[in-house]
């Protein structure tokens, strides 16, 4: 039996020495019972260091945490689960993908492990030109929401220094007692006009603080997003563009976090909102509407996104989560806004749907697992 063992645990060597696959058994509390790997060089320690050790301890708790709740989780419900990692390793940053292989009786679960770092690297870089492109959209938009604050604080500082001047003459005695009676009232005026000028600038800094975090964007996943605050910096982005052809209407109420970064699902949403405003004739606003729903239906929040629009026609909706398909003009988008907001909610264990009607309009709903408090005992940490 010892010999057989030992043959099994060879051959098995020898597949994963043909690949980068790492295959890695955990117990229940997510000590690491066995690890094969073609080499150390993807591992966070030698593997003859990692056996009998628990993960929080090989590798922090930050990223070791995810993959004890996984554990806990297929021990519980049988369900199997995949999910994605980064880890400092010898080479440097890479991306790793973790799936359950099986379940055994000791409890333990088996996970596979693939160096994705080449796949992932073209995937941010498609979610980057994604962002790109939105912003190339909301171009004409932005630049009304840059020049309406703009103009507002230029008038302002200009009345203010104004009455700054006529003040400055009464203080060196050249105005009479009329001009020192309004000396207050100038006074007061000057301070609310400056008052209305740092608003404006506060305008401004919101308008270019939300484009600067979109255009960064971010790749963690395992984060706790706060979807309202996600939801309503893709609003402030979009609303330029979607009043110059609908009402918009906004029904947001509190919800739980879920798991997830508030960037990525902020690109969710701004694709969406922008997909509806363009869904709308330019010309009638008064005619048309985008409304935006933010509710908790648990185990899921819920955002659905509605409009007014042309809808769309029945062949082609099996199709629009399909990478490059676009009913748009051509030059209009690039077919690819709707693919990764579908990749991006399907890779957090959500889901997107849609319902039209030509004529009627179009809602796409967007579910969100609520992420559920850790149970993890602070006696999983040896240190």
């Amino acid at each position: 039996m010892q010999r057989q063992l030992e043959a099994s645990d060879e051959r098995l060597r020898a597949v994963l020495g043909q690949t980068d696959g790492i295959v890695m058994e955990l117990d229940a509390e997510g000590r690491c019972l066995s690890v094969w790997a073609r080499s150390d060089d993807l591992l966070a320690a030698p593997q003859a260091s990692m056996r009998g050790r628990r993960l929080h301890e090989i590798l922090g708790p930050e990223t070791a945490e995810p993959m004890v709740e996984r554990v806990s989780r297929v021990v519980a419900t049988g369900h199997f689960d995949r999910f994605e990692y980064a880890l400092e390793v010898a080479g440097g940053r890479r991306w790793f993908c973790s799936e359950v292989l099986s379940l055994s009786p000791l409890p333990s679960v088996t996970f596979l492990i693939r160096d994705i770092t080449l796949q992932k690297t073209l995937e941010l870089r498609l979610l980057q030109a994604d962002r790109l492109a939105a912003l190339g959209t909301l171009a004409a938009s932005v630049a009304h929401e840059v020049s309406n604050p703009l103009a507002f604080i230029s008038s302002n500082l200009n009345f203010a220094l104004k009455g700054l001047a006529e003040l400055s003459k009464l203080l060196r005695g050249e105005g009479g007692p009329a001009e020192l009676s309004a000396a207050s009232v100038v006074l007061d005026e000057c301070a609310e006009a400056l008052d209305e000028a740092r608003q404006g600038t506060q305008r401004l800094s919101h308008v270019t603080r939300d484009l600067k975090t979109y255009a960064r964007g971010e790749d963690s996943v395992e984060d706790l997003a706060d979807v309202e605050k996600a939801l309503t910096r893709s609003i402030h982005m979009s609303l330029g563009t979607i009043k110059m052809r609908a009402r918009f209407v906004n029904r947001l109420s509190e919800v739980s976090r879920v798991k997830g970064s508030e960037e990525r699902l902020g690109q969710v949403f701004l694709n969406l909102l922008l997909n509806a405003a363009q869904a709308i004739p330019e010309g009638t606003p008064d005619r048309h509407m985008v409304e935006v729903t933010l509710r908790e239906e648990a185990p899921w929040v819920v955002v659905e996104v509605r409009d007014s629009g042309n809808g769309i026609a029945p062949e082609h909706l099996k199709r629009i989560f399909d990478p490059f398909f676009s009913t748009k003009p051509v030059g209009v988008g690039t077919g690819l806004g709707l693919s990764i907001s579908h990749s991006i909610v399907k890779g957090l264990g959500g889901d997107i749907q849609v319902e039209s009607r030509v004529g009627q309009g179009t809602c796409f709903r967007v579910l969100l697992p609520i992420k559920e408090p850790s149970q993890t005992s602070s006696d999983d940490d040896p240190e």
